[in-house]
């Protein structure tokens, strides 16, 4: 196995990606809303104290759908919370071979990061500027743990939990049709 990667922990760092959403409202107070992002790519940090060392990069889709509950409009401002589920597919994972390879004693090594599936929350609210237009300010958690499989040689050799749990914050401008 890998007597000096097993037992450390990995983690992504942050990045910052255009998103979209789109919601319908089903009735007055409930809507469902679908978030959508452009890649997000990440270096994959082994947690060895301090700052770590970057060890590969990844990168993700992770589209998530929600069902929302809206407050009654106070004003110009109409806040909701909601709740629903996020499936994360994780592609273009790769290691620095400079780096991790010198800890297996000079072999090949690969990552593969599996696909999520986790739950996701949200809160936020829109703030109207006419009759269609809106800004919107929101708060998204959602629940991404995935599996680094490590592999020298093409044989996996070891397996590390990654648990990514992102805080997403959003300031956008919508419209009502």
């Amino acid at each position: 196995a890998l007597p000096a990667v097993g037992g450390l922990e990995v983690d992504v760092d942050d990045d910052t990606q255009l998103g979209l959403t789109f919601a319908y409202m089903v009735t007055d107070n409930i809507g469902v809303e679908l978030v959508g992002a452009t890649p997000f790519t990440h270096d994959i940090v082994l947690d060895t104290g301090g700052d770590g060392v970057v060890i590969g990069e990844t990168s993700h889709l992770p589209p998530t759908l929600l069902a929302q509950f809206y407050a009654p409009q106070l004003g110009p401002m109409r806040a909701y919370l909601g709740a629903g589920v996020n499936y994360t597919l994780f592609f273009d994972e790769s290691i620095d071979d400079a780096v991790v390879s010198p800890l297996v004693g000079g072999a090949d090594v690969d990552v593969k990061l599996s696909n999520s599936m986790g739950f996701a929350w949200e809160v936020g609210a829109d703030f109207l500027i006419n009759e269609n237009w809106l800004l919107n300010a929101s708060v998204w958690n959602i629940d991404i743990d995935t599996e680094a499989r490590l592999y020298v040689n093409d044989a996996r050799v070891d397996k590390i939990d990654v648990e990514i749990d992102p805080w997403v914050y959003m300031v956008g401008v919508g419209y009502r049709f």
